[in-house]
């Protein structure tokens, strides 16, 4: 028996963990460069269409209904996930972390009788713990307890909890019939539109649907959804996270970017922040690449975009050489004359950094068999991680307030949880 805990407008919750005077009142966060509206609580969600709307044309709007907006504010999210995730560990035999705000749990082995009134008891611990609304999913399969979750949150009258095991199968089937077919896990765009013209509208439909002949039709992968459907396991927990074969750091930039020095402090920035997360993993990697592009919304401007890679001849995590490399291969594709919108560095060809596969004919590797290098990378993460993100880094990734690309967040909340000087305070009088 399995359950998905999951996080209701998780982001929009997050901050008002730390501001009680939020309760009831419409709460929104914005994209990067406080683009477009990515979260909203429930009460905002109500003022009509407003998901993933720029927020220039939502401004109006939101003035007359008194809407909060806060730019987004991943410092802080990124630390009550953790926290919400190491809580709900609590509640099973085994968990796999699904996304920031998404747990897969195992009641295998439990021994319980009541998976409602569980539910109920996971939900009310994570909002007084954390101050985070969640609802609870649970069914006999990955598949079903996806969709209870789904439904526990459209329909009130389950308070935020849906178990499928403690009802019949005739009210199951009733359930399914509300859920449409896209809303299933795993059943994309392309495949609701094939599945919609056989008649496959809902969850039921394609619960009842043949499982050799959707795979014939369709893919393995669907037939395992159908079979999921139905209560039969195809899917087991991932209780390890697998290893990430290829790491991307990207941002589009606050405002155009025409000069070279300023890209090469943007790629630096980007191929010091993918080394970090490759560490984190414990791998190196072999290839670096490089991506740049203008604009394609901004209608007459001069468009251009291109991308090179390298190849390194041992594999490396460390942060100076992956940057060299990096602006190596902006070099190679900067053209001048082009106001440019976004930048990507990506990792690839990513092994464990126990194994290392070196050339036996090059010489020694300065930053990849080198004890000191070694040491130096372990010594920035750690002050890093204690004193925050970039509190230490090199040189090349620009001085902070000097850089003309950095990502804007003017409604930006106070990271409470991770920045010793934006603790929330309290007052006794």
């Amino acid at each position: 028996m399995f359950a998905l805990v999951d996080g209701n407008a998780f982001y929009a919750a997050c901050e008002a963990v730390f501001r009680p005077d939020l309760k009831g009142r419409r709460v929104c966060v914005g994209s990067n460069n406080d683009g477009c509206l990515v979260a909203a609580n429930a009460e905002a969600k109500a003022l009509g269409n407003i998901m993933y709307q720029p927020l220039f044309q939502l401004e109006k709007l939101f003035q007359q209904n008194d809407v909060v907006v806060f730019s987004s504010n991943y410092e802080l999210y990124g630390d009550l996930s953790q926290r919400m995730h190491t809580l709900l560990g609590t509640f099973a035999t085994a968990q796999e972390v699904y996304s920031i705000d998404e747990s897969f749990l195992d009641f295998t082995g439990m021994g319980l009788f009541d998976l409602q009134a569980y539910g109920q008891v996971i939900r009310r611990a994570v909002m007084k713990q954390l101050g985070l609304p969640v609802a609870v999913g649970i069914g006999a399969t990955k598949t079903l307890a996806k969709a209870a979750n789904r439904l526990a949150k459209t329909i009130p009258g389950w308070n935020g909890v849906l178990s499928f095991a403690d009802l019949p199968t005739g009210e199951q089937d009733r359930l399914l019939a509300s859920l449409p077919v896209s809303d299933v896990w795993g059943v994309g765009r392309r495949w609701t539109e094939q599945l919609q013209a056989l008649g496959v509208t809902t969850a039921l439909d394609l619960k009842q649907a043949p499982a050799q002949l959707i795979r014939r039709r369709f893919s393995v992968v669907l037939e395992r959804t159908v079979r999921e459907l139905n209560g039969i396991p195809c899917q087991d927990l991932e209780l390890v996270t697998p290893d990430k074969q290829q790491i991307v750091s990207s941002r589009s930039f606050s405002q155009p970017v025409a000069y070279l020095e300023d890209m090469r402090q943007a790629v630096s920035r980007y191929a010091a922040r993918a080394a970090e997360k490759m560490r984190r993993q414990g791998s190196t990697c072999r290839q670096v690449s490089v991506g740049i592009a203008t604009n394609p919304f901004k209608p007459g401007a001069p468009q251009y975009h291109n991308w090179a890679s390298t190849r390194l001849i041992h594999p490396s995590d460390h942060t100076g050489l992956l940057i060299n490399r990096a602006k190596h291969c902006l070099q190679s594709i900067w053209r001048e004359g082009f106001e440019y919108k976004k930048a990507y560095v990506m990792l690839s060809d990513i092994g464990s950094g126990q194994v290392r596969q070196f050339d036996l004919f090059a010489r020694e590797a300065h930053y990849s068999n080198n004890p000191k290098a070694t040491a130096l990378m372990a010594v920035l993460d750690r002050i890093n991680q204690r004193m925050g993100r970039g509190s230490c880094r090199m040189a090349a990734e620009g001085i902070d307030g000097q850089m003309q690309w950095p990502m804007i967040r003017r409604m930006q909340s106070p990271r409470y949880t991770t920045q010793w000087g934006e603790l929330p305070v309290a007052y006794i009088k």
